[in-house]
């Protein structure tokens, strides 16, 4: 039917209502779709029964009769990449967890495929590696901020709902990762910092170059985080347009294997704008590390840039990205121009007061 403003004005008042409801209808489909839509992407990520499906069982049993010294080099890399998956890694112990590992890695090289690649596909989220570490007290923010309409609700909900899955598996991944991490280094694959960037040339200690951060004062601690540190960066430079922030070069405290990074936060300064990417929405982009040797991992928040990539074996030094206001907190008028920090000491199962941060840092 062709229309026009004569057809409008010719319309009746009952024809008018229910025009208005097939549109309000349209529009109202839409925004619910959108909505199950972005639901959907988070859920998804929540861990099926750990029950082994006929193939995977039979992998498990040739493991315990056999041993995983004589299984592993029948296996390929998607059966590798099965066994480790958040919905089977439990049938496993950590031992054989990190032979696996190792295995992955091993394969990707004597096939000519990139190992870092075979590693990423095999990680667990960054949702999934924050459920592993969260505290009781983590776990009721959370909650909290799953109350929240929108996209912020439906990722803290995520989360709060992976909990319960990805806790009990800390332990195991950190193998899983160890396997990885001794896998990559033993086939040279350890990233060079000065081929990332000229400037790592320059690095001696810490998160940025010499006199681009500075230590908070002890007095100050408490008023910020108990169980993170607030660096402040030097030579930070403030787009007019968008308000982001760009500050030093940030680098990696120790050799690392990246677990995961967010280059795509897109939100405010309120819960309620956010819409996309990030860590977290409110910690935005960011880098979270795992250091086998000293069993820490390391979590970078508010970044501007990301430069490095999940699978990828970095040392102490390694450039990771530039400082930033990204994530909701540091987004608010006054609060940037920082580097948020959190170590989780894992052979405690805690993370580093704000003082022994600092210790660490500086």
């Amino acid at each position: 039917m062709k229309l026009s403003i004569e057809t409008f004005q010719k319309l009746t008042p009952k024809r008018w209502l229910m025009l208005g409801f097939v549109v309000v209808s349209i529009i109202f489909g839409v925004v619910l779709l959108a909505g199950l839509s972005a639901t959907a992407d988070r859920t998804k990520e929540l861990p099926t029964a750990q029950v082994p499906t006929p193939s995977t069982e039979a992998l498990l049993g040739r493991i315990q009769a056999e041993g995983i010294d004589t299984v592993v080099p029948s296996l390929s890399t998607t059966d590798i990449k099965t066994l480790v998956a958040p919905s089977q890694i439990a049938l496993l112990n950590g031992n054989n967890v990190k032979i696996l590992g190792s295995y992955l890695v091993e394969k990707a090289l004597s096939s000519g495929k990139n190992p870092e690649r075979q590693v990423a596909s095999a990680l667990p989220s960054a949702s999934a590696i924050l459920a592993m570490l969260a505290r009781d007290r983590d776990v009721d923010d959370y909650r909290e901020h799953a109350t929240e309409e929108g996209a912020a609700g439906s990722y803290y909900q995520n989360v709060v709902e992976l909990v319960p899955y990805m806790k009990p598996l800390r332990t195991t991944y950190e193998a899983l990762f160890a396997g990885f991490a001794q896998a990559l280094e033993a086939g040279n694959r350890c990233g060079d910092p000065i081929a990332a960037a000229e400037e790592a040339a320059g690095y001696k200690s810490g998160v940025t170059l010499p006199r681009l951060s500075s230590k908070p004062r002890e007095s100050e601690y408490d008023y910020s985080h108990t169980f993170a540190l607030d660096i402040f960066l030097q030579e930070v430079k403030t787009n007019p347009t968008t308000g982001l922030e760009k500050g030093p070069l940030l680098f990696s405290l120790s050799e690392s294997i990246v677990l995961a990074t967010s280059s795509n936060w897109r939100g405010g300064e309120e819960l309620s704008e956010y819409r996309s990417g990030g860590i977290t929405p409110k910690a935005g982009n960011g880098v979270i590390l795992y250091s086998p040797n000293q069993r820490r991992f390391f979590l970078y928040f508010h970044l501007n840039d990301i430069m490095v990539q999940p699978g990828y074996l970095i040392p102490a030094g390694y450039p990771l990205g530039h400082g930033g206001n990204t994530g909701v907190n540091a987004r608010k008028p006054g609060h940037g121009e920082h580097l948020h920090l959190e170590i989780y000491e894992a052979s405690q199962g805690r993370f580093l007061r704000n003082y022994e941060i600092a210790e660490v840092v500086f």
